[in-house]
């Protein structure tokens, strides 16, 4: 029994080591195992590793590329070369950054979004009973990063009278929506629209007249009214004095109707009056009215002498003296309205517009528009190249065939050369001229004192001399320089 007993304990002794030895060993299996894993897990892991799988940005907002990122591993964050050339941040939309280190490439979606709603601001109106409204007259502004739409909230009626609440909604790419209330009025269409632009009309005979030119309707409601034109009553093959009918006609059928005269004229050939033989000085001002003009007509009236004006629109507080002038036998004529260059030598459209409104100013105040003109700069300037090639050649034969007649000089005072030109001097070069006759060219400004100094002295030498002063009239020298654009 002894004998068995102390086997038994030696092989429970032997099991047991064999026991302790298999766990060690397994022990180790295991520890190495893990080893192995957290060293393969370790390898393997991203060098680059992102805050989020998804990052956004707003749309038309700046983002730093850089800072999605959490962790680099194993290098430093300066050796990452990021490439966002797929992103528009101008467009929604999802787009790939690409981030490149060691040649191994790492993409990050960058979602542009747009969660800012619309701006938007609306104004109050009218529409009338039973029409077709467009949202867009109630609607003053809209401003959003993205292209936006608008429209009525709900399908609105406008079939009576009265006042209607409404709500305009302004919707942008992404949704985003906001709301504006305002108060419109539903109301009867009773106005009548009107036309702009209406003038009397001159032709020369067997001409052409465009009656719509710079003509223009305008109504409360309808944008597009209609216009007729009766000139059944114009014979463009005789001359005379005719009435010409414009009808403006709305979709509502209200109705407005107007009158203009048309002047049909004999085409007259340019020419010129050529010198006659009796001795005459036509003392021609420019540029005014002016705080000077009264001093020159008691001047005149001193010395018993006419003259004629060239007047401009520049100095319309003196206008006054305008219809003075012409009261005293003075000749008035036109110098364009605003005496701009760039303005009146655009085109030749351009210079009618201009010569038409310094009419019409001269009308009002002495009762028809004149017919006698002087170009700025004279019909030789070549300024007028720099707007327009070749106008001058044209509107030279233009205003002649629409009933006008342009006056040069022969003679200049010199006070165009600057501002309060020596009298001396003034008197010297208007005096220079022993011609038959004289168109004397001198300026009525508020800078051109010394040209009313000198005005006693250049009447008193040409009256010594025999010349008579005259205000221009239909017989009058005509001197016209030598075009040169």
């Amino acid at each position: 029994m002894y004998i068995l007993y102390t086997h038994i304990e030696e092989i429970k002794g032997v099991n047991t080591m064999k026991l302790r030895k298999n766990i060690k060993i397994g022990i180790i299996i295991i520890l190495s195992v893990v080893i192995v894993s957290i060293l393969y897990i370790f390898l393997t892991l991203p060098k680059i590793s992102f805050y989020h799988n998804i990052e956004q940005v707003e749309i038309n907002q700046e983002y730093d590329a850089l800072s999605y990122i959490q962790k680099v591993r194993n290098c430093d964050i300066e050796d990452v070369k990021i490439d966002t050339s797929n992103v528009n941040i101008n467009q929604l939309g999802e787009y790939v950054i690409q981030y490149m280190v060691d040649d191994e490439q790492y993409d990050l979606t960058l979602k542009v979004v747009d969660t800012q709603a619309p701006k938007l601001s609306v104004k109050n109106g009218d529409v009338e009973v039973n029409s077709q409204v467009d949202v867009n007259q109630f609607v003053d502004k809209v401003e959003d990063a993205t292209q936006t739409k608008v429209y009525f909230k709900e399908d609105y009626k406008f079939d009576k009278e009265e006042k209607k609440k409404i709500v305009v909604v302004a919707e942008d790419e992404a949704g985003n929506k906001t709301e504006e209330e305002l108060e419109i009025n539903v109301i009867k269409d009773n106005e009548k629209p009107t036309l702009s632009g209406l003038k009397d009309l001159t032709v020369t005979k067997g001409g052409k007249i465009d009656y719509l030119k710079n003509v223009s309707a305008k109504d409360n409601f309808d944008k597009n009214p209609t216009i007729e034109v009766d000139d059944s009553q114009v014979d463009l093959s005789k001359t005379g004095t005719y009435t010409v009918t414009y009808k403006v006609k709305d979709k509502s059928g209200n109705e407005n109707q107007y009158q203009k005269k048309v002047s049909v004229i004999e085409k007259k050939s340019v020419s010129e009056v050529k010198q006659s033989k009796n001795k005459i000085v036509y003392l021609t001002f420019d540029d005014g009215p002016s705080e000077n003009t009264k001093k020159i007509l008691d001047i005149l009236d001193k010395y018993n002498v006419k003259a004629t004006f060239f007047v401009t629109g520049n100095g319309q507080k003196y206008n006054q003296y305008i219809k003075l002038a012409y009261q005293k036998g003075h000749t008035i004529g036109l110098h364009t309205y605003s005496h701009n260059y760039k303005t009146v030598y655009q085109s030749t459209d351009a210079y009618f517009n201009d010569l038409d409104k310094i009419g019409n100013m001269v009308k009002k105040e002495i009762g028809f528009v004149p017919k006698y003109i002087r170009f700025p700069g004279g019909s030789s300037n070549a300024v007028s190249r720099k707007y327009c090639r070749g106008i001058m050649t044209k509107l030279t034969t233009m205003v002649q065939e629409k009933g006008y007649q342009y006056y040069d000089w022969n003679v200049s005072s010199g006070d165009a050369d600057g501002n309060n030109i020596a009298v001396k001097t003034i008197v010297k070069e208007s005096t220079s001229s022993k011609a038959n006759n004289i168109m004397l060219l001198v300026h009525d400004t508020k800078a051109k004192s010394t040209t009313v100094q000198a005005l006693p002295q250049i009447i008193e030498h040409y009256q010594a001399l025999g010349y008579t002063f005259k205000a221009i009239d239909d017989t009058s020298y005509t001197p016209h320089h030598h075009v040169n654009n």
